[in-house]
């Protein structure tokens, strides 16, 4: 039985390869001189040859457009065979092939030089074979394939070099095919995946570069996406209505410094999602809908601030560059919660305090705001508590030996500094059992038992600082070891 299906197997390929040798091609002049008879022409010869291959490569088509700068393909059949345009090069035209017919033979525009065109491929229909533009050059080019339709194919747009022009993929629909994007360079210019469908496969920018881009996933809907470019320096990455049934991954570089907004508002994610990168924005997560586990513990965010205008009363640090920051840090921040991401949630909601001071909080709260990130970074940090607790404990011993009874002389063997230290140390820790003697036998010694008012205000200050500090000390060991 394994013996039989070998031998049908091998038959099969065999055919397969005689089919292929037995293709004939149409290629050079003879088919510039048959496409030059137009599109009815060139159907009715297609539907009398429709197994031939089609190759129109390295031909330049440069000298080829009419008095109105256009150069058609519009409509055209390309049969069932291969249609290659490999190394072709079009220039200072109009180049059309809205709603060409590629058959079920793959489609080569790999090399394809296109310089100062703009090509519409709108409607074109592909067939299940591999589509390329793989190594293709873009120069002041814009391209645009709306509504155009891939059969279940592989989309090959890697190493692409795109410059000075747009990219519009809206309304095209794929089949089950990869779609690759990747180590292709993208720059000044417009990418767009508006409405954009894509079948059961992945579509994927390893090692893309963008430069001066802006880039729109809106309403488009993927199985599989895979994000992460070599450079971005785009301006603004908008996904909002992004619906993504698989696996999504967002990587973005540290080469950002240009990007202005990275918006997933009302996105829907049904696999799960990893975002990670250090960013100079906040990316905007509002109104999201997820089914399982998103990962954001590597991602990292700046919170853009400004320099407040004067007014009354006044801001005493910078403000929120916009009044949405803090709700798009809340949202980040429930999402760490629910994925039990305790670091990133206190990363986001020290962030989100700091975006809604001056803002939605009161200018009193706002200054209690800023004392608490200075004194621990909301809870984050151990060591600022217990630094300042340290600095209270020992300027308060200095005051203490300062306003102690002139008898004592300034050396720390004398029985000032030793009583001053027991003060400061008993006020400091009040919990412990020994402090309330301590505190007594020491303000005996330095004062005769009669402290003055300045002396008791000093203990009261110091008492409540210490309190704080040493609450926030506290909440810092927690944070940090929350199981």
């Amino acid at each position: 039985m394994r013996l039989h299906l070998c031998e049908t197997e091998n038959e099969y390929r065999a055919m397969t390869e005689e089919v292929e040798q037995e293709r004939r091609t149409l290629e050079g002049e003879a088919a510039l001189r048959l496409w030059r008879q137009g599109q009815e022409a060139w159907n009715s010869w297609i539907d009398e040859h429709p197994g031939w291959n089609i190759s129109f490569a390295g031909i330049d088509f440069s000298t080829e457009r009419d008095i109105e700068d256009k150069l058609s393909f519009a409509g055209y059949n390309f049969g069932d065979g291969y249609v290659d345009f490999a190394r072709a090069t079009f220039s200072d035209s109009h180049v059309h092939f809205t709603k060409a017919i590629f058959g079920l033979g793959a489609v080569y525009f790999s090399r394809t030089t296109f310089s100062n065109c703009d090509v519409f491929f709108a409607g074109a229909t592909f067939g299940n074979d591999d589509v390329t533009f793989a190594k293709a050059i873009f120069s002041d080019s814009n391209v645009y394939f709306f509504g155009a339709n891939f059969g279940d194919c592989d989309f090959y747009f890697h190493e692409v070099a795109f410059g000075n022009g747009n990219l519009y993929f809206s309304d095209a629909t794929f089949g089950n095919g990869n779609v690759y994007f990747d180590q292709s360079t993208f720059r000044n210019g417009k990418i767009g995946f508006f409405r954009a469908t894509f079948g059961n496969d992945e579509i994927t920018f390893h090692g893309a570069t963008f430069s001066n881009c802006a880039i729109s996933f809106n309403q488009a809907q993927f199985n599989d996406l895979t994000f992460d470019p070599k450079t971005i320096e785009s301006s603004h990455i908008e996904a909002e209505g992004l619906s993504i049934k698989g696996r999504a991954i967002f990587y973005i570089c540290s080469s950002n410094i240009e990007l202005k907004s990275f918006n997933f508002h009302s996105a829907s994610f049904d696999g799960p999602l990893t975002i990670k990168g250090d960013l100079n924005i906040i990316p905007d997560l509002r109104a999201t809908r997820y089914s399982h586990q998103v990962d954001l513990s590597d991602l990292k965010v700046k919170l853009p601030r400004i320099s407040p205008k004067l007014g009354w009363p006044p801001k005493l640090s910078r403000v929120a560059e916009s009044k949405h920051d803090g709700a798009r840090l809340r949202r980040l921040k429930e999402i760490a919660e629910t994925n039990k991401d305790h670091h990133a949630a206190l990363r986001f909601s020290a962030d989100e305090n700091k975006a809604r001071r001056w803002i939605e909080t009161s200018w009193f709260g706002s200054v209690l705001d800023m004392a608490f990130s200075a004194c621990s970074n909301y809870g984050q940090s151990i060591l600022r508590p217990f630094v300042a607790l340290f600095f209270v404990a020992v300027a308060s011993m200095g005051l203490y030996k300062k306003l102690a009874a002139a008898t004592f002389t300034a050396l720390w063997t004398e029985p000032g500094w030793g009583q001053s230290l027991l003060l400061s140390a008993g006020n400091s820790l009040p919990f412990l059992p020994q402090s309330r003697s301590l505190r007594d036998d020491a303000i005996k010694v330095l004062y005769s038992n009669d402290p003055s008012l300045l002396v008791d205000a000093i203990m009261i200050g110091q008492g409540a600082l210490s309190f704080i500090f040493l609450f926030l000390i506290g909440l810092g060991l927690r944070n940090r070891f929350r199981l």
